[in-house]
């Protein structure tokens, strides 16, 4: 069953990072509903990418590890959305995955 998910990722400024995480997502058919980019802090050179995809939890687990090994990702929070638009933290233990 697909449920609805909001990934923030912080990132460094760094050329084609959010194309490379778009194929990944791509490549494995999930549904983007919402991507926005933005400029964490000027002195930092990061950036925030919130991407709301549609898919199961173990799919959404497994593009999380794949995303986190790509070179420039500094973390990753993943949200669900309820149907009230209502946003809830998922608290994942990566090692039982």
């Amino acid at each position: 069953m697909n449920h609805k998910f909001r990934m923030i990722i912080l990132v460094e400024d760094e050329i084609r990072l959010l194309t490379r995480i778009i194929i990944l997502l791509s490549r494995r058919n999930l549904k983007i509903n919402y991507i926005n980019v933005s400029t964490k802090n000027e002195s930092n050179y990061t950036n925030q990418y919130i991407l709301d995809v549609e898919c199961s939890l173990n799919k959404l687990i497994k593009i999380k590890k794949i995303i986190k090994k790509i070179i420039g990702i500094i973390y990753i929070n993943l949200y669900e959305i309820k149907k009230n638009n209502s946003y809830y933290k998922l608290n994942i233990n990566m090692s039982n995955f």
